[in-house]
């Protein structure tokens, strides 16, 4: 086998090649009808077919369909960028069929661009904001006047506590992407000196040189990681004591706050001090900026979303660059066989597309980027009849998503029934690879890499806490460089709080942190997997017997709910899991069944059981450990040699592996 070889090249040429050619022998021709960008000169002078926005087309498909059209419509974005300020709307009445879909589409080089953000206008700043500035500050911020939907917020951002996914955020853009809100520190992060349990009051230890001033700073934040290593809150400051240096958060964090907490004050007026940073007044609705060297022009973003697809059928977006909303690029509810593909999606606080409820499709080819939360969302399949959804994300770079939100964040979200992920590199974010909810899912030939640093008790491939969620399937995938901070840990396969009946299969971890964690669950399958300088290659707890006995047995635990949300009783789930109804009755914590088979470390141990594990309770066979020298990580052809002399089933080729090997864009000429 070859593990994460790109298939983007072919699927661009692919495109390319049935764009030019046109529709197959005997096939109706497309009708095309196109959009002139923003600021461009309007349709008219006889150009039926030339809209002045893509609203506007989009009305005459609706129109087309009413009167019977059933050729494929194209609308194609002209070069140049389209502007939209809230979500454009493609919904049942757009649709054509399998055989001729409504496609949306840019230029083959990636000059046509969708984006939410408007151009800011520069304005005189007020001598009473500029006093109030770092003396550093005070020759080089400008002020910019905000548009009248920004400046009527109360808040430029909504706050992120445990189980909020991607909250909404107001970005401020140069050519090189967002700047930030002040911030101190500047890098890094300050600790919390002392905190009073239960109570959402804390102190900063050693600063900030400056206190904000609460008669200025009246949209003052604070992010932190309060108790835990895997759980960034960000929170509005309701209140800051001058005389004991003491902040109150509007909200207690989860678990309270601890002291030596990492946190950060965020949007603060005083802490505008170097280039690259912003602040709104909320009383004027200015914007004060110190914008890097050469980039003076600034936008702001605007759209919460750049397209809406709600109940859309048989529709393709292709040979787009979208950027730029307060929350996800695109959104697709119901429907079925929407793909978005080829394209280009960056610059969202929030994600960069959800698919929630929806039945065929994805993401592929694509280059996923810089993205505030998660990444990709793909929710479809009906649990209780074992549905499939059938979405996907294919060939596709996802990198640098989770950069607001940080935790509980993935480059794919997945939930519901049977999605792909395959043939994509996933890499170079703090977030996860992908997070596995639901049932009967693939994780196939990716590679994953340089994740989840500054973050521990987590995992760069995730599950947990529901016992119900079985069937999915991690194989083949090139997993390596997942390396925790100083101080702190971190995990490559996490099957967390007893995830169960998951198979982990022919992967290669290179340099992996507890490659394979088990946390208390039953029925995984860890087979044909090779080790390399990623130790212990499996570890394995049964938790269930201790900390975390009470939650199950907790009348209102997650494990109840999800035990609730599906119908166990029901004949399919009896003929799939005939034993899954009484996994709360019958040993409920003990971790029991777990295959680990025929796997070979290098350079490592083999298996650590703790918590009450019983190696009794398991099937532990044929599994090899090799010493001597390891190869180096990254020196995949001193492993070949290592393996092939030592006759280990590698199943790599290593010409062939990607070595970060996927286009930086899609789009090589494209101009911004």
């Amino acid at each position: 086998m070859s593990l994460g070889r790109s298939r983007l090249p072919a699927v661009l040429v692919l495109n390319l090649l049935v764009g030019l050619a046109g529709p197959a022998r005997g096939a109706e021709a497309p009708l095309v009808l196109r959009v002139s960008p923003t600021g461009a000169a309007p349709a008219g002078n006889g150009a039926a077919h030339r809209f002045a926005d893509l609203p506007q087309a989009l009305a005459r498909v609706a129109g087309l369909r009413r009167q019977g059209e059933a050729r494929a419509i194209v609308i194609e974005l002209e070069p140049g960028i389209h502007r939209v300020a809230e979500p454009v709307r493609i919904g049942p009445g757009h649709a054509g069929t399998a055989a001729a879909p409504l496609i949306l589409r840019g230029a083959p080089d990636g000059s046509s661009r969708l984006t939410g953000s408007v151009p800011l206008a520069p304005t005189t700043l007020p001598p009473r904001l500029r006093e109030k500035l770092p003396e550093a500050a005070r020759r080089s911020v400008r002020a910019y006047r905000l548009p009248e939907a920004l400046r009527r917020d109360r808040s430029f951002r909504e706050k992120r506590l445990l189980h909020d996914a991607a909250p909404r955020v107001t970005e401020i853009f140069d050519a090189g992407g967002a700047l930030r809100p002040a911030q101190w520190p500047n890098a890094g992060w300050a600790e919390v000196a002392a905190a009073e349990a239960g109570s959402p009051r804390f102190t900063i230890k050693d600063g900030p040189p400056r206190l904000p001033d609460p008669s200025t700073d009246k949209d003052l934040w604070a992010e932190g990681y309060w108790r835990w290593d895997w759980l960034l809150e960000t929170i509005p400051v309701a209140g800051l004591s001058a005389k004991d240096r003491r902040l109150t958060l509007a909200d207690t964090p989860y678990e309270g706050i601890r002291p030596g907490a990492r946190v950060r004050l965020i949007h603060a007026l005083s802490a505008l001090d170097e280039p690259g940073e912003w602040w709104r007044d909320r009383d004027s609705g200015l914007l004060l900026a110190w914008p890097k060297a050469g980039a003076d022009a600034l936008e702001a973003g605007l759209a919460e979303t750049l397209i809406l697809a709600e109940g859309a059928r048989h529709l393709r977006i292709e040979h787009l660059r979208l950027d730029h909303a307060r929350g996800d690029l695109i959104v697709v509810r119901g429907g079925e066989d929407v793909e978005i593909r080829t394209s280009e999606l960056s610059w969202a606080a929030g994600r960069a597309a959800a698919f929630e409820d929806v039945t065929g499709g994805g993401v592929s080819g694509s280059l996923v980027h810089d993205i505030g939360a998660a990444a990709i969302r793909l929710v479809g399949g009906d649990r209780a009849s074992f549905r499939r959804g059938n979405l996907f994300v294919r060939d596709s770079r996802l990198t640098r998503f989770a950069r607001l939100t940080h935790t509980q964040s993935a480059a794919v979200e997945l939930d519901g029934v049977g999605a792909e992920v395959s043939g994509n590199l996933i890499a170079d974010a703090i977030g996860y690879a992908v997070l596995l909810r639901g049932n009967d899912h693939v994780f196939r030939r990716n590679e994953v890499a340089r994740l989840i640093h500054g973050l521990s008790d987590t995992g760069a491939i995730y599950a947990g806490r529901d016992l119900t969620a079985r069937g999915s399937i991690i194989e083949e995938n090139y997993i390596h460089d997942i390396r925790p901070a100083p101080g702190l840990e971190v995990k490559g396969v996490y099957l967390d709080d007893m995830a169960s009946g998951l198979t982990i299969r022919r992967n290669l971890f290179v340099d992996v942190q507890r490659p394979v964690f088990i946390g208390g669950g039953s029925d995984n399958v860890v087979t044909r997997n090779v080790f390399v300088s990623s130790t212990p290659m499996v570890t394995l707890d049964s938790r269930g017997l201790t900390w975390m006995k009470p939650s199950l047995t907790e009348a209102d635990s997650e494990f109840r709910a999800a035990f609730a949300a599906v119908p166990l009783a029901s004949p399919p789930w009896r003929m799939r899991y005939p034993k899954l109804a009484e996994a709360l009755t019958d040993e409920p914590g003990v971790a029991r069944d777990n295959q680990i088979v025929d796997n070979v470390a290098i350079g490592g141990d083999l298996l650590e059981l703790y918590e009450k594990a019983d190696p009794k309770r398991q099937t532990l066979l044929f599994n090899t450990r090799l010493d001597g020298p390891a190869p180096k990580p990254g020196d995949l052809d001193a492993l070949a040699r290592f393996a092939a002399a030592r006759r280990v089933p590698l199943g790599l080729d290593p010409a062939a592996m990607r070595r970060d090997g996927l286009p930086a864009s899609p789009f090589p000429d494209a101009r911004r």
